[in-house]
């Protein structure tokens, strides 16, 4: 049995509680959705095992006393066998409040009520990662803005390129279109992207200007150095007298 935290709907702790409570009663509490990117601007997808679709490395529920960047790091492994540095660039993209009701035939019901946090971590190429999850069956990597463009337009397709075991980059490149996006019902999937998408994008942004300007630094440092010529007024007042 698990136990979460539960909060109001402030985000104000209470207490920690098993997960049958949690859900029975329709206390408050935390899940974590695992996303991946670069500083190029490009979104790492879980190509899920029972449709072939593409989604978010995982959703996960944050355990009691869990910090972020453990509970992140869980959700990564569980899916792709990466354990996730705690150095590694984590960003929380955003936090919404959900509410799901469902009553079942024998009249259970099911209440989850809980804060719903994206949270962005940095691939890193040299990782070596297996398929741990039954449910994964690979892992691609597209540009970000492409994605939304095509979850706006709902047309169009886009290029997307396997991630290998070890992080190194196929040579296969596969065509997504919008049917090959995991959408789940509850929730619309453009929303689910676009904090995701512009996060990164502004990273990538604030990347490539720190780039220009490391650039631009090293050239200076580069720049052959011009012989400069001093005169020397020593020998103007040689034999002078001095009063």
């Amino acid at each position: 049995m698990e136990f979460y935290d539960t909060f109001d709907e402030n985000g104000v702790f209470h207490s920690a509680e098993d997960e049958h409570d949690v859900h029975y009663k329709g206390l408050w509490h935390k899940v974590i959705r695992v996303w991946l990117y670069d500083k190029e601007g490009n979104l790492y997808l879980r190509v899920r095992k029972s449709d072939k679709k593409l989604d978010c490395i995982n959703t996960l529920h944050m355990r009691s006393s869990e910090s972020v960047t453990s509970c992140f790091d869980r959700g990564m492994f569980e899916k792709l066998g990466i354990h996730f540095p705690a150095t590694s660039n984590l960003s929380q993209v955003c936090t919404r409040k959900v509410k799901i009701h469902k009553v079942y035939s024998d009249n259970s019901e099911l209440k989850d009520n809980y804060f719903l946090c994206d949270y962005i971590g940095e691939f890193d190429e040299n990782v070596t990662f297996f398929i741990y999850s039954k449910d994964t069956d690979g892992l691609v990597k597209a540009n970000a803005r492409g994605i939304l463009n095509l979850l706006s337009t709902r047309a169009g397709e886009i290029i997307c390129t396997e991630v290998l075991p070890g992080g190194k980059m196929s040579d296969k490149r596969s065509i997504i279109h919008i049917d090959d996006i995991f959408e789940d019902p509850n929730e619309d999937t453009f929303a689910k992207y676009n904090f995701v998408v512009n996060k990164i994008s502004e990273d990538s942004r604030a990347y490539e200007k720190e780039m220009k300007e490391k650039e631009k630094i090293i050239k200076i440092l580069n720049r052959p150095k011009q012989e400069e010529t001093y005169v020397s007024h020593a020998d103007e007042n040689e034999g002078a007298d001095i009063y």
